[in-house]
């Protein structure tokens, strides 16, 4: 950019400076004022505080986490009749965190006392002999302390803005004047890329506080140092390693440097390479905070990280913590409100004597891009009007009907198209499709058989199964359009009237309405020919492989699998290796039998309208289906076979559900909603399962026979972000560009990082094991 937009850009950013902690703000308040609800203790888990802590009971121990309420070690008085409390930080060293409220409960007689722990972490308590106990650190957490804490916040926001404002005006002239361009050319402060590296990048102070003999590489003899102050100091450890685990106090941080370093004068930072600026970055702040615990640590780690920058940079960096730290000193005054709020929860666990309470900081802060998403969320239709969701989604009974709409989804595969793009040669029986004959016969269509229909602003895409969705019209204006309930986009292609329709890894290409092609992700295709009258004629891959259509009487007589290739010298031409199915219908123009490649036969039968009747197989098993109402509309009654094993009866209510009879005697029940989403199921035992739905039809929460809830959570474009199995260890998910990136588990993490096409090219386990992967430009894995 140039500098005055550079000028402009910082001037922005400074006066959007002060609202850094707004989202943060709102989702605090949000999970505070629900509490008490245990589904909002899942689903709205706090942005910035949190703190996970091992309770000790003689030489076992267990982690757990805030959100832990019905987690409990009891311990037991020891003989002398008093109860020794310790609380500290999860480090090689006890590093204490005093100062805070406990209350001690009996579980015998019930009683409940407050004690207040020293400066050191240390208190006791005069107890029975054998009595049961447990102690609650801070067990509620009131609006009053909440609006203490950011009010502590709002202060170290303004002078972090004060500071930042003072070093611009140093700065700004040198912009006016200079030609020179600057490292991060206003990218760094506002990119996406750069604040997720650096907020990843950050949690490596964590580590070096709870254990720094491990970094003498990169502190030197201040290792030695810093691991001394955690005896001789602890209060002073005790502040860094609280900042540490903050991760507001730490954001603001990440927010300041990257203005900072954006800022500095052109000149003064032309020799750091822009890939090395996002590094930079991470250690300014790393620096920062080892500075709070020990000045000398904090410029023995800059100095160790930056000396290959040359001595301008280190000196520009060493100013900054310098003037950071004035900032954070008068911050970290108020630490007793940040310790109010993150450390609470059901603690206890006796060892030598003493109950002890060790805290570890965790990473509750989930950095998300926001996103601009075009997202209208409508239900397929089946021909009869009715919300359908796919074949392969619907929750079905049988050979197999539909619990949603009781007609028949019959889904077969009739033969592939091998290929770095394979196909499948796929058809579908609906029974709500009887009056539509796409080339097979009423009832039945293919897996090429999609259309695409414009009508003003909108544009209805009929898939392969038959169903029918209504969805806004692509324009310049509005490029790209989600469905999320489908499961689907469509935007503009590349040529002038082309739209593209993007559903499971695959990109459908129409022009005029009509398909012309299918591709994936790495560009690979299959490319539609038609003869003169539109029809379908080859399906080419593009690598000497197709599948021909033949036709007789205006209908798919015959799918044929041929190969490209010329004899000698003579010219190329496609020459059939063999049938892979042929078709025949009758009179009606009714598909009757369907003869695979090794001659193997299956035929079918219907009623006067189209609807299903009988299914007989090559091996001569028949299944067959009684139906109550007609054509369209009709609703399996029963389903049964030419085996005593299947005799299933149907009982359809109009409020969604519908009761299974089994041959057996026992009996299902499935309720689905208006949008055919499957709310409630009963097991034959009588077991009940639960579904809820958002607006957007998303799965939110479930619930299974022995009442445990599970949860979802999801963004604005409709991707999972996290899973709250219950009881069990809550699992979230971050994305980049659609695709997931980070995957956490308790203390677990993996990574993953991709190629454009989205294929992960090197994955990261919690062990720190690295797997990496390389494709081909087809997108094949070779290495």
């Amino acid at each position: 950019m140039t500098h005055a937009a550079h000028i402009a850009f910082i001037e922005h950013e400074l006066n959007g400076f002060h609202q850094s902690l707004g989202i943060y703000r709102q989702q605090m308040g949000a999970w505070y004022a629900r509490a008490l609800d245990s589904m909002s203790d899942g689903l709205d888990m706090p942005s910035l505080l949190g703190m996970d802590r091992v309770v000790r009971v003689g030489d076992t121990q267990r982690s757990v986490s805030i959100s832990d309420a019905d987690f409990s070690t009891v311990a037991r008085c020891p003989a002398g009749g008093v109860l020794k409390i310790e609380s500290t930080f999860e480090s090689v060293y006890d590093v204490p965190i005093g100062d805070i409220a406990v209350e001690v409960i009996g579980l015998d007689d019930g009683s409940s006392t407050l004690i207040q722990l020293d400066e050191h972490g240390k208190g006791s308590h005069v107890c029975a002999a054998g009595g049961r106990y447990q102690v609650r650190v801070q067990g509620g957490v009131s609006a009053q302390q909440v609006d203490a804490l950011f009010a502590s916040y709002a202060g170290l926001t303004a002078d972090l803005e004060q500071w930042l404002r003072k070093q611009w005006e140093g700065f700004q002239p040198y912009w006016q004047q200079s030609t020179a361009s600057a490292i991060g050319s206003g990218v760094l402060a506002g990119s996406w890329a750069a604040i997720r590296e650096a907020w990843d990048g950050i949690k490596r102070v964590q580590a070096i506080l709870e254990d720094p003999l491990k970094y003498v590489e990169q502190l030197g003899a201040q290792a030695t140092r810093l691991a001394q102050l955690a005896t001789d100091a602890p209060k002073v450890m005790e502040q860094a390693m609280l900042l540490a685990s903050d991760e507001a106090a730490l954001f603001l941080l990440v927010r300041t440097a990257m203005l900072w370093l954006d800022a500095l004068p052109p000149g003064q930072m032309a020799e750091v390479a822009a890939g090395f600026v996002v590094s930079l970055l991470i250690d300014l702040v790393i620096g920062a905070v080892l500075t709070l615990a020990l000045p000398a640590a904090g410029v023995a780690y800059l100095s160790g990280r930056l000396v290959k920058y040359g001595g301008q940079i280190l000196d520009a960096a060493v100013g900054f913590v310098k003037h950071v730290l004035a900032i954070l000193s008068t911050f970290m005054r108020a630490v007793d409100r940040y310790k109010a709020v993150a450390i609470r929860g059901v603690v206890g666990g006796l060892r030598q004597g003493t109950l002890q309470m060790r805290w570890r900081a965790r990473q509750n802060a989930v950095l998300r891009q926001k996103e601009a998403v075009d997202d209208v969320p409508v239900s397929a239709k089946n021909p009869a009007g009715d919300a359908s969701a796919s074949a392969d989604k619907t929750v079905t009974n049988g050979c197999p009907v539909s619990m949603v709409t009781g007609e028949e989804l019959l889904t077969l595969t009739d033969g592939t198209l091998d290929g770095i793009l394979p196909f499948e040669w796929t058809r579908v029986y609906r029974t709500s499709a009887v009056e539509i004959d796409v080339g097979l016969g009423f009832g039945w269509s293919h897996a090429l058989a999609q259309r695409l229909v414009v009508a003003g602003d909108s544009v209805v895409w009929t898939d392969h199964e038959n169903r029918s969705t209504a969805l806004p019209l692509p324009t310049i204006a509005r490029p790209a359009i989600t469905n999320s309930l489908a499961e689907a986009a469509i935007f503009l292609g590349d040529l002038p009237d082309e739209l593209v329709l993007a559903q499971a890894s695959r990109f459908y290409h129409f022009r005029d309405g009509v398909l012309v092609a299918i591709s994936d992700a790495y560009d690979n295709r299959l490319r539609i020919s038609r003869d003169v009258l539109g029809r379908i004629e080859r399906l080419d891959n593009g690598a000497g492989r197709s599948l021909w259509l033949r036709y007789a009487q205006g209908r798919i007589g015959a799918v044929d699998y041929q190969v490209h290739r010329a004899k000698g010298r003579e010219p190329y031409e496609w020459v059939t290796e063999q049938t892979v199915v042929s078709y025949a219908y009758d009179d009606a123009g009714r598909l009757v039998s369907a003869t695979n490649a090794v001659g193997e036969c299956e035929v079918y039968r219907y009623d006067e309208q189209h609807v299903i009747l009988e299914r007989g197989l090559a091996g001569g098993a028949r299944f067959f289906w009684a139906w109550e109402r007609s054509g369209k509309a009709a609703r399996c009654v029963r389903h049964w076979a030419s085996f005593a094993q299947m005799d299933t009866r149907y009982v359809w209510g109009d409020d969604g559900r519908v009761t299974v009879h089994n041959a057996d005697g026992s009996q299902e029940v499935y309720v689905h909603d208006q949008r055919a989403r499957l709310v409630q199921r009963v097991d034959p035992d009588g077991a009940q399962h639960f579904k809820s739905y958002d607006a957007k039809g998303r799965l939110t929460v479930e619930q299974d026979p022995l009442g445990a809830v599970t949860a979802y959570q999801y963004d604005d474009a409709g991707r999972l972000v996290a899973l709250f199995p219950g009881d069990d260890e809550p699992t979230s998910y971050e994305h980049d560009n659609g695709f997931v990136r980070v995957v956490r588990r308790g203390e677990a993490v993996w990574k993953y990082e991709r190629n454009e096409q989205g294929d992960v090219t090197r994955k990261t386990d919690p062990d720190g094991h690295v797997t990496d992967y390389s494709y081909n430009k087809q997108g094949q894995l070779i290495g």
